[in-house]
């Protein structure tokens, strides 16, 4: 008798996978997918202010620290804050490692990445936010940096 427990065992568990096998429900679920919300900022640059910590002269460590005012369809709605430290110096190719912050009456966004100082263009992760923006994920574009044609285009996944 003590032989027939492991193969009734082994017959269970093989009438149990074969059931969830032919189950109707997949394995695994699909996400739900769904248009990234967009947000679309003209920038008023307000300043930028630079701290030479490190060697005298650009060298890592410095910080640029920059502030700005927001419009959406030519009317304000909020600003932002940014640093950018100095991480690599390399002739005239300066790289620095930003984080952002823009405040919006919806809540704020917060965004990160790598820039060449001089580059007209940057894709930031957005990191999180607060408000109707908590939880948030996506791309945070930068275009014409430091130019009055200066805009963010934000795709939020969540």
């Amino acid at each position: 008798m003590p032989k027939k427990k492991p193969a009734l065992f082994a017959a269970a568990l093989g009438a149990g996978a074969l059931t969830l096998s032919l189950s109707p429900f997949p394995a695994t679920t699909a996400r739900a997918t769904s248009s990234p919300t967009v947000i679309d900022l003209a920038i008023g640059n307000d300043g930028v202010v630079q701290t030479d910590v490190g060697d005298p002269g650009l060298s890592i460590g410095d910080e640029f620290v920059y502030a700005d005012t927001l419009y959406r369809d030519g009317r304000r709605v909020g600003e932002d804050g940014s640093s950018c430290q100095v991480t690599r110096v390399d002739g005239e190719r300066i790289t620095t490692d930003c984080v952002l912050s823009v405040q919006l009456p919806e809540g704020q966004i917060t965004a990160q990445s790598l820039w060449t100082k001089g580059a007209d263009m940057v894709r930031m992760a957005v990191t999180g936010g607060t408000g109707a923006y908590r939880g948030a994920t996506g791309e945070l574009t930068c275009s014409d940096i430091q130019t009055p044609q200066e805009t963010y285009h934000i795709e939020l996944d969540r």
